[in-house]
């Protein structure tokens, strides 16, 4: 063996083996499978199982994993390398992975993924290891593959055999329908498949650098998965307009229900008349938007032209509904319970009847269905018990809030009658002169003022008619202003508290004082974590509306 040349060689040239001949045992006894052999030259020089010892820069390990055989040999190899090791790869950009994946050697895939997790998300110049697999036919091979890959390359991966495999994208498969229709139910990897509330949330309470890291990442995502939408479309107008129509029907349909708007406006842009599709009940893209709230798919009405207006004319056939009586339908239970609480839950409701009544003739406002039901009839019966529920629910949390402001109300009106440091013989508190004392004074005052009005705001809540009108709007208003008064009163009774026992022990009693006011914060903290709700209300009071014009982009 000559592994001191192969050292010499690998000192010259850095990474690239100048002279392979030195390789050449070690070679042939990767091809035959004989292990004494290479542990032998591996013995005098370890670093040979890292190196390029072919043309195509492979190592020893993808010479292996290629013969397909020899498995024990493999396992042997792989236990004398480090997980990055497994990474190293050809001229071609591919891991040992990639090439067990092409030949269809499964059992050292598995040896492979085993220790090194990240090698089926490893893309080559031919792509992932599963676009190999599939490029070579290798079945096996592939839903081993599609079990280990991570979800967020699933675009990834489709979009790249449709670009290999044109014909892929007009297929039919008994029970799943065309490939568009299988993206389509994944609404998840679009922008539109997270609530915006939530998002905002995250923005501005998750670590700034992991944040980031996640947005990249799901941004590659979504472009692969709008990259894949147009291939697919692309591909599908090449039939005739019949076809076109039937294979996009269903994919359009199941965006709306999912509220999946990219998928749609990819659909109608290269085939506008897509959007006159209909489900078994007749009821088209718009009426399934409003049936499944989903608001996404419902803002595209104002990107169309005046269209629109024909279009939420639509009458579905069973019942003799139109667009409105859907509104007032109630959802199911997962889109209604995007909200806490019943009354939250009822606000949005009627936000969403109220949008809707914006788009439909004025002789549809009061039209029948088939029960001889107006619209505003089917949602009040529909909503009935949620609007119970939520008049429940507003009690209660008004009720508590209300104990928790009397209490503070308290303990600020005793507090100031009882002044810290008591009083000197003109009737003035000794601390008078003291700024610390001002600012007790101030914070004690807000704190009675602030809990004081609270309590006026809930008592209000708990008089309240509780009709439909008062949940879309006076409800939730005054449970934001009640809580945000409820949480003024309990920072400036801890500030007043602190300033009482800065002036009670002074400047010159630091152990006392330091742990008096860093725990001052605590209450503060736990506030504002343990109350995901007030988050929620003021999103719902005074932030965006959920409707609106979400791009410049015409539709129709």
């Amino acid at each position: 063996m000559t592994s001191p040349v192969c050292r010499r060689a690998r000192g010259r040239v850095e990474s690239k083996l100048k002279d392979l001949g030195c390789y050449l045992p070690l070679y042939k006894a990767v091809i035959k499978g004989d292990w004494n052999e290479v542990r032998k030259f591996l013995d005098e020089d370890p670093e040979a199982l890292m190196a390029k010892i072919t043309i195509e820069s492979e190592t020893a390990l993808h010479i292996a994993v290629g013969t397909g055989k020899h498995l024990e040999f493999v396992e042997k190899l792989i236990r004398r390398m480090s997980p990055e090791d497994l990474a190293l790869t050809d001229q071609n950009g591919d891991t040992p992975l990639s090439v067990a994946a092409a030949v269809g050697n499964d059992q050292a895939a598995k040896l492979l993924v085993s220790k090194n997790p990240e090698l089926p998300n490893i893309s080559g110049k031919s792509g992932l290891p599963l676009h190999r697999a599939a490029q070579y036919g290798h079945e096996k091979m592939i839903s081993y593959l599609l079990e280990v890959t991570r979800n967020d390359m699933e675009s990834y991966i489709a979009l790249g055999l449709v670009e290999k495999y044109p014909e892929m994208a007009t297929a039919e498969v008994h029970g799943m329908g065309s490939p568009l229709s299988v993206l389509a139910r994944k609404s998840n990897v679009f922008p539109s498949g997270a609530d915006s509330w939530w998002k905002i949330f995250i923005r501005y309470h998750v670590k700034i650098l992991k944040f980031i890291k996640q947005l990249r990442r799901r941004d590659k995502m979504q472009h692969d998965a709008l990259e894949l939408v147009k291939s697919l479309c692309s591909e599908i107008l090449e039939l005739d307009d019949a076809k076109a129509f039937s294979l996009l029907q269903q994919p359009l349909l199941i965006a709306a229900r999912l509220g999946t708007h990219e998928i749609i406006e990819e659909i109608v842009d290269v085939f506008p008349s897509a959007i006159w599709a209909s489900d078994e009940e007749n009821h088209n893209m718009f009426q399934l938007a409003v049936l499944h709230r989903r608001e996404n798919v419902f803002n595209l009405i104002y990107q169309m032209s005046e269209y629109k207006n024909l279009i939420t004319r639509h009458i579905d056939n069973p019942d003799n509904n139109n667009i409105l009586h859907l509104a007032g339908k109630l959802p199911s239970l997962d889109r209604l319970n995007r909200d806490s609480g019943a009354a939250l839950q009822v606000q949005r409701e009627l936000k969403w009847f109220k949008e809707v009544k914006k788009y439909v003739q004025p002789g549809q406002k009061e039209a029948m269905n088939k029960d001889g039901k107006t619209p505003w009839m089917v949602f009040g019966e529909s909503h009935e018990k949620l609007m119970k529920d939520g008049e429940k629910w507003m009690k209660a949390t008004a009720q508590s809030c209300t104990v928790a402001a009397t209490l503070i109300a308290t303990v600020a009106f005793n507090a100031g009658l009882k002044v810290p440091g008591g009083d000197s013989n003109d009737g003035l508190s000794q601390f008078f002169n003291h700024t610390a004392f001002g600012v007790f004074a101030v914070a004690d005052a807000i704190s009675l003022f602030s809990s004081v009005s609270t309590i006026l705001v809930f008592l209000l809540i708990l008089t309240s008619r509780y009709s439909e009108e008062d949940f879309r709007l006076i409800l939730p208003a005054g449970l934001f202003v009640g809580m945000t008064m409820l949480f003024i009163s309990i920072i400036s009774m801890m500030v007043a508290f602190g300033s009482a026992i800065y002036l009670v022990f002074g400047p010159h009693r630091a152990k006392v004082v330091i742990p008096v006011g860093s725990a001052l914060v605590l209450p503060f903290t736990l506030y504002v974590l343990l109350r995901p709700l007030y988050h929620m209300i003021k999103y719902k009071t005074i932030g965006p509306s959920i409707f609106g014009k979400q791009s410049d982009r015409e539709l129709h």
